[in-house]
């Protein structure tokens, strides 16, 4: 079908032979981005010479495209570089671009075309697939052709089929398989020496073809496949190829793709995109789809029958027969993983054909025993194939990988989409669970059949009986077909909730036991992939046994089962099963760090969630299974087996999180079996067991039970001595020491001062010993070694020591004897470190130091919620004096800076009024470094706490405060803030617009401001407005109404704009007698808001983005509301009329009617004055 060349494209096709040789084994740039110039160039894309190069290299021609030449190092050689290519633009080209039959725009046909048409593109398709069929019709080309070549072919094959079937190419599946001779396949091909390896080549090839069609035609990628790889294309290409990404292409190619799928199911081609029911014109039988699933059917069957009956008869050299086998099966499990992407579209009844089904199911059975292991010997086979999913686990067998296969399309199969009642038939139609029952050796009941595990083809009993990977895959398709089946189960309770008599109940429940029995095998698995993939459908189990128990327990039947049992039968089983698979291996280190001790912590994390459900729904049943667990476990506790202790500790520490209602732990406590076993383990010696989990967990179970220590105080005695001493805070291993300080800060809460009060000079004191041990490691002391309490944990005993010390009843001298003792080496310890003369140098490992330290007194203080005795406030008014000499020492640290105003917080209420003449200086110094929001935020919260908690007393300490902060606020926008001029070239403080910047920055500098609008707020709400008119600060009190009026007006944060709203309603309410001192200023503030503050609000609520409805665009408006009313009762209300009603309200439009703003009598009158101005103005 070629033409003769001419010199000149004889020449042509040498150069670009040539420059592709030179990029491929040299990486050249420069010869890239020549073939991609020539190729975006070329009408074609260079199809038509590609098809030249191909026949160049001998392919299309008898013996051609055979020889595959390989370097000195085992590598394709540069000249099959030629090859690919070729292959490669072809895929690319316009000439399987799958371009619309006529062009509806005369540019893109012009730019695209030239003067071609589409009918040069239909004859070099009709050149490729010649070219293409005639090349892997000759065995010796198909037997050397690398697979990245083949996989093209396979690929450009579908692409010819995208373009061409059923049109102009009406039989492409009987064509390729003539071509591959392979139609048909024999087992006798594959068992005879001379024809299996081209047979297996060809069944290769069209293996490939199936994939491409999936591939392109079924599930395309999102990308357009001839841009693939074009992602680094100059602007220069964006001509070409954005034409193909077109709307128009688009749809045609979509359009293209379902006519394909269409006419693969029978239907007629002009029915796709119809929207009418259109009923197939060819019988299921003799549809392509049909022809296409059952030849893939054939080839899984007569392969592995292929390879059963060689491995039988084998009687040479073992390791060779093996080897080959494998090589035949991989046949197999690429035919079922390419029969998995056709199962989800095809006929629902091609799908569910007994043959297939059975295929499938069979080929389940054939996975290996865990002691067969799998060489992957080159059979044939170059090793670069995806053989599916399987794949990934290196040990599998192809007879495993089969099995995997198979359950992956059985999954497809059970999946498709149906009514519930209509999935119940399918499944017993599949008889999935049945089969799977007879190969793992299950019985309906549950039995095995025997104790010979060579019976159990799937072996789901015994572990490594069967390779894990197939056992994992039966484990997901029981779990994704038990998933489907319940809810068609459960529809049987509506239509006959105490009868089995309807003919197919009896059916189906005998599905539901196979279900049930293969879901608890499955979950009682020894690992916890297999285990874990049924979790979905045992909690789904549980749901559906608590919602239909009467259900369950009248229509299941079994064996040695009272009527009406069921229901407790299978929660126990549930029970044991999960009590066996939550112990920890025995090699478990407990290390959550390591990626397979945290996935064994997560699938156990899964298992409770399943026994939390089961003590909601049976909590009686559950006691009774502990109390069995429990009397189980050897004598004494602390001697019993880890793995066995820990479960069982764990079954008691959970109960709690099922019960209800909640809290569930104190409803567990009401059970009287429950509490026993609590006393029973708190007397008992679990507090001496040697593994340090089995301790924690001992601990933490304490501290979710703590109500029975405070209800039983002679069980805390013991439970304290074990938590201060070296069963806790001087446990060996850190872990324990750091969680103990914890719990001990737990217990102590839980239980209270009264029960604490006979422990609280022993336990201080024991704090004491350990919070100011030497640094070293560990200390031997003349009786015995004490080990270090890390910093951080060191705080919680510094909380507990206060709630000791506070909240005991303790003497007010004893109180501060303790305080001074806890406190004193703490203190001496800080002062040691700022004397250091490295201080300065090392910002961060002496500000870590420090902030600890900062940290320990705040959470000491933590005991004395209310205002403490004086005698302790003087200790504590020492340590903050301590403390600021380390902000002062040591300001650049962050952390610092933190805890300092964290300390303070904790002092406002510790000290009360005693703690307002250090403030300024603490805020100056905090200030002065205020860098970053989180330093905003600090200093924020602190101005809040001290506007609520002093009020008017708070104003010495506000007024040096506020305008340094306000001024830090903003001098902490980003650098792209556009600084708008305040009016006042010497003013203090300058409004930052932010509706100039991007979104994202401007959320981030409202984040900012929001601090600033609501300590402005908190200052005038809490009666500390005289800061803003102090001599410091009556200045910048005009930028600090702009500030706060862009706030209301602007702000797109409606609590922001709340806040700024109020501020101005509460300041016209206070200064509205002019009684104030500052009369100019007062003056001042009321012009501003009769010629700015009102006026903007008007537009703001009047503009149709404000919705009166929304409830947060209400408060806004009720804040508005009350502003206009306090203005309207302030001594400038006889202006209210002449400066707010005429030129703001009627000046909007004549005729309005005014009536309710000059006769409100309160905010709420106003609010619904604005609102009826609004809807008046919309109207209009």
């Amino acid at each position: 079908m070629s033409q003769q060349l001419t010199p000149e494209t004889i020449h042509y096709l040498t150069q670009l032979e040539q420059t592709i040789i030179h990029a491929a084994s040299t990486g050249s740039a420069e010869s890239s981005h020549h073939l991609d110039v020539e190729r975006l160039n070329s009408h074609d894309g260079l199809g038509g010479a590609c098809l030249e190069l191909l026949r160049r290299r001998g392919w299309g021609i008898c013996g051609g495209g055979s020889n595959v030449n390989v370097d000195s190092d085992g590598n394709v050689s540069r000249q099959d570089a030629v090859t690919f290519y070729a292959l490669t633009t072809l895929q690319r080209s316009p000439v399987l671009a799958c371009l619309p039959p006529t062009a509806t725009e005369a540019a893109v046909e012009e730019r695209l075309l030239g003067v071609q048409n589409y009918e040069q593109f239909a004859s070099l398709r009709i050149q490729l697939q010649y070219l293409l069929l005639s090349t892997i019709s000759h065995a010796p080309s198909l037997l050397s052709m690398p697979s990245f070549v083949a996989t093209k072919v396979g690929v450009l094959l579908a692409l010819l089929v995208r373009e061409e079937y059923p049109t102009r190419w009406t039989s492409p599946w009987q064509d390729t398989w003539q071509s591959l001779r392979c139609q048909s396949v024999s087992k006798e091909s594959l068992l005879t020496n001379s024809s299996r390896r081209e047979t297996m080549a060809s069944l290769d090839m069209y293996l490939r073809f199936l994939d491409g069609i999936s591939d392109e035609i079924v599930y395309p990628a999102a990308t357009p496949e001839h841009d693939s790889g074009n992602a680094n294309e100059d602007s220069a290409s964006a001509a070409l190829s954005s034409v193909p990404r077109s709307a128009a292409h688009s749809q045609y190619l979509s359009l293209r793709r379902e006519q394909v799928k269409d006419s693969l199911r029978g239907f007629p081609l002009g029915s796709t995109g119809s929207g009418a029911v259109v009923a197939p014109c060819v019988p299921l039988e003799h549809t392509d789809a049909a022809r296409i699933v059952g030849w893939l059917l054939d080839v899984i069957a007569t392969v592995t029958s292929a390879a059963t009956e060689r491995k039988a008869t084998a009687t040479v050299s073992a390791t060779t027969n093996s080897q080959e086998n494998d090589g035949i099966l991989e046949i197999a499990v690429r035919a079922a993983a390419t029969l998995k992407r056709y199962l989800s579209w095809v006929d629902l009844r091609l799908v569910t054909h007994p043959n297939l089904v059975n295929c499938l199911l069979d080929g389940m059975g054939g996975a290996d025993a865990a002691t067969v292991s799998y060489n992957n010997a080159n059979t044939g086979n170059d090793g670069d194939d995806d053989l599916g999913d399987a794949t990934a686990h290196d040990d599998a067998t192809p007879g495993t990988m089969l099995a995997v296969e198979c359950a992956s399309c059985l999954r497809e199969i059970v999946t498709r989409g149906m009514e519930e009642h209509k999935k119940v038939a399918l499944l017993l139609e599949l008889k999935v669970f049945g089969k799977l029952c007879k190969l793992s050796g299950l019985g309906g009941e549950g039995n095995v059949n025997g104790n010979d595990h060579r019976l159990r083809k799937l072996d789901l009993i015994t572990v490594d009986g069967t390779q894990i990977d197939a056992v994992v895959a039966a484990a997901e398709l029981v779990n994704t077909a038990g998933l489907e089946l319940i809810p068609g189960w459960e529809l049987q309770c509506q239509i006959s909730p105490t009868s089995s008599s309807t003919p197919m109940v009896q059916p189906v429940n005998m599905l539901m036991n196979q279900c049930l029995e293969l879901s608890f095998s499955c979950l009682a698995y020894d690992d916890i992939d297999v285990s874990g993939a049924v979790i979905d459908l045992v909690s789904r189990i549980l749901v559906s046994l608590e919602k239909k128990e009467s259900f369950w327990n009248n229509n299941i039947e079994t064996t040695n089962l009272t009527r009406g049992t069921l229901c407790n039968s299978l929660l126990s089983r549930i029970l044991s099963i999960l009590h066996l698979r939550m112990k920890y291996p025995t090699d478990f280190q407990f290390d959550y760090e390591d990626e397979d001790e945290a996935e064994e912590e997560m699938y156990r994390t899964h298992l409770r969630k399943l026994y939390q459900r089961i003590v909601r729904f049976r909590p009686q049943l559950v006691l009774q299974f502990i109390g069995s667990c429990l009397s189980s476990l050897s004598q004494p506790l602390s001697a019993t087996s880890p793995t066995e202790i820990e479960v069982a500790l764990r079954l008691v520490f959970h109960f709690g999180e099922g019960r209800r209602p909640a809290p569930g732990a104190k409803t567990a406590l009401r059970d009287g079996p429950f509490r026993e076993i609590v006393i029973a383990l708190h007397r008992s010696d679990i507090a001496s067991h040697s593994h340090r989990e089995v301790l924690l967990l001992y601990y933490d179970l304490a501290v979710r039970y703590s109500l029975l220590l405070k209800e039983m105080p002679e069980l805390l005695s013991s439970l304290l001595g074990a938590l201060t001493g070296n069963r806790g805070l001087q446990h060996p291993h850190p872990r324990v020491r750091s969680r103990c300080c914890y719990f001990l800060l737990r217990i102590v809460k839980s239980v209270g001062g009264k029960a604490m009060r006979p422990y609280v000079e022993a336990v201080v004191e024991g704090i004491q010993s350990l919070l100011f041990a030497p640094a070293s490691s560990s200390c031997v002391t003349s009786t015995r070694e004490v080990f270090p309490i890390p910093p951080n944990d060191a705080l919680y005993l510094f909380e507990t020591t206060g709630i000791l010390l506070g909240t005991t009843g303790l003497d007010v001298d004893l109180q501060q004897r303790c305080a001074t003792a806890v406190l004193t080496p703490h203190i001496r310890s800080i002062e040691n470190i700022l004397s250091s003369p490295d201080l300065t140098n090392d910002v961060e490992h002496y500000g870590e130091q420090l902030s600890v330290s900062i940290s320990a007194i705040a959470q000491l203080s933590k005991g004395w919620q209310n205002h403490p005795p004086s005698e302790v406030q003087t200790v504590l008014a020492a340590a903050v004096d301590v403390c600021r000499n380390v902000l002062v020492a040591l300001p650049s640290s962050p952390l610092v800076r933190n805890r300092t105003a964290v300390l303070l917080q904790r002092m406002m209420i510790c000290l009360g009024e005693a703690i307002l003449p250090t403030m300024p200086d603490f805020l100056t110094t905090l200030l002065s470094h205020c860098t970053t929001e989180d330093d905003v935020l600090d200093i924020s919260q602190l101005i809040l706490q001290l506007c609520i908690k002093f009020k008017e007393n708070a104003v010495p300490t506000m007024d040096v405060s506020i305008l340094p902060f306000l001024q830090k606020v903003l001098s902490i926008q980003v650098a792209e803030t556009v600084v708008v001029p305040s009016g006042k070239e010497d003013s203090n403080l300058n409004v930052h617009n932010v509706s100039t910047l991007p979104p994202h920055l401007t959320t981030q500098q409202l984040s900012i401001r929001k601090h600033a609008f609501a300590c402005l707020h908190h200052i005038v709400a809490h009666n500390v407005t005289a800061a803003l008119l102090s001599e410091r600060n009556i200045g910048s009190m005009p930028d600090i109404l702009k500030f706060m009026n862009d706030g209301a007006i602007t702000a797109p944060d409606l609590v922001m704009k709340k806040s700024c709203t109020s501020f101005f309603s509460l300041l016209i309410q206070q200064w509205g007698d002019s009684n104030t001192s500052q009369g100019q200023a007062v003056n001042g503030f009321f012009d501003f808001v009769h010629n700015v503050f009102v006026p903007g609000m008007l537009d703001c609520v009047l503009s149709n983005s404000f919705n009166a409805k929304d409830a947060l665009h209400s408060r806004v408006l009720s804040e508005f509301g009350n502003a206009l009313w306090f203005l309207k009762q302030s001594a400038h209300g006889n202006d209210f009329n002449t400066r707010v009603v005429e030129p703001l309200i009627l000046g909007r439009s004549n005729g309005v009617d005014v009536t309710g703003f000059r006769n409100a009598s309160c905010g709420k009158d106003m609010e619904s004055s604005v609102k009826a101005l609004k809807e008046a103005l919309n109207k209009k």
